[in-house]
């Protein structure tokens, strides 16, 4: 398995708490506060109700996975051929069910992603940054 090498950039801070929350080894997403309702990707403003304040909350570490695809090629630039090949997963956890948070299949390479799978939060040392990572649960 390859692992990206592509930092995060913080353009402003609000992605910053989830990148924190993995280092910690959290999954942190948002929610609102009044109403408990997860949102990923943090939105700016909650559909619905544009006044709602949003809040960082840890959610659940297993869940299943929604959806995956196979990078076998870097369209990043600069040369990451080290890199590849590797797989992104769509992880929905279970107590915040509509979330789909992307991450890196953690497995062997004898394991291979399926839709449903159960999987727990693996975060992965990438470069000098942690990335969201996901194992196969059993």
């Amino acid at each position: 398995m390859g692992i990206p090498i592509h930092p995060p950039r913080f353009d402003s801070d609000l992605l910053r708490p989830f990148y924190e929350g993995l280092a910690a080894g959290e999954l942190r997403l948002t929610a609102d506060s009044e109403t408990g309702q997860w949102a990923w990707y943090p939105p700016e403003m909650m559909p619905g109700r544009p006044a709602a304040t949003l809040v960082w909350r840890r959610a659940s570490d297993e869940g299943t996975v929604y959806s995956f695809t196979r990078v076998e090629r870097s369209l990043l630039p600069g040369d990451h051929r080290a890199e590849v090949p590797f797989t992104v997963v769509l992880f929905e956890p279970d107590d915040a069910p509509g979330c789909r948070v992307p991450g890196l299949f953690v497995a062997g390479d004898d394991v291979s992603a399926a839709c449903g799978m159960r999987v727990r939060l693996s975060p992965v040392q990438a470069g000098d940054h942690v990335v969201a990572g996901f194992a196969p649960i059993g």
